[in-house]
């Protein structure tokens, strides 16, 4: 076991507009976001490949800024802010099935999230 520390990337993950996007097969970051009465949830492709050059390039470098990649937009869903609402305690829900789950497999506790560890 490596006494050395470990270091924590956080990154932007920026879409592209819906009518550039192209279809893919797998959409692995989701953005939402409200505009006055909206809300938009913001599906992105985030190329893996891209990710892990950025990391070996990180890793080398004595002081890393924070990397903004470019990701490709699958979808864009924009819903009134009241209709969010009613899916509260829907989403609620699945969160905390999702939470007892991952309880009761503590090698995925930490599994995805946008921090890299170095």
């Amino acid at each position: 076991m490596s006494t050395e520390k470990q270091k924590i990337l956080n990154f932007h993950v920026k879409g592209q507009g819906p009518l550039d996007a192209t279809a893919a097969l797998y959409a692995n970051f989701v953005a939402i976001s409200r505009v006055a009465t909206d809300v938009q949830f913001e599906f992105v492709f985030l190329d893996l490949n891209q990710v892990a050059v950025l990391l070996e390039q990180i890793k080398n470098s004595e002081n890393p800024s924070m990397p903004e990649l470019e990701g490709k937009t699958v979808a864009k869903l924009v819903m009134p802010a009241a209709s969010v609402l009613q899916l509260r305690e829907h989403f609620q829900k699945i969160c905390d099935a999702i939470e007892e789950n991952i309880e009761k497999q503590p090698e995925v506790q930490n599994g995805r999230n946008s921090k890299a560890a170095l």
